[in-house]
């Protein structure tokens, strides 16, 4: 079966894709090394999504209906974004309960996803 990737779907796909890799690295990881790694890839993974889908929205946001001030509305919305991932991962570092090569694997899994579909799409084209 061949998926039809487009801009209608694309986005769909990503997360899609993302999701499926999270739920391999993090089993991958309990099987092949330890509880920590799974638990690392498990929350870095998560992050990376929720990040994911939350720059989506604010682009969504300012490229719609425009905001009173939409350059203010951006980077406010950035600075948050970037502030609540710090303090989540300072947390997760500092409880060792993960482990950070985990959670460097798990933070990777969007821009794996993107380059895995950008490698089909151009194979895809004959390129």
């Amino acid at each position: 079966m061949m998926i039809t990737i487009n801009e209608d779907n694309l986005f769909a796909v990503i997360i899609k894709g993302s999701l499926a890799l999270l739920v391999f690295l993090t089993l991958a990881g309990w099987v092949f090394f330890s509880q920590r790694f799974a638990l690392g890839a498990l929350a870095g993974g998560c992050i990376a999504i929720t990040n994911f889908f939350w720059i989506r929205n604010v682009l969504q946001r300012i490229l719609g209906p425009l905001p009173v001030r939409a350059a203010m509305y951006a980077q406010v919305r950035f600075i948050g974004r970037l502030s609540i991932t710090g303090l989540f991962l300072y947390f997760i570092i500092t409880s060792g309960l993960f482990s950070l090569a985990g959670l460097f694997v798990g933070l990777s899994v969007i821009v794996i996803n993107i380059i895995v579909l950008s490698l089909y799409s151009a194979m895809r084209a004959g390129g």
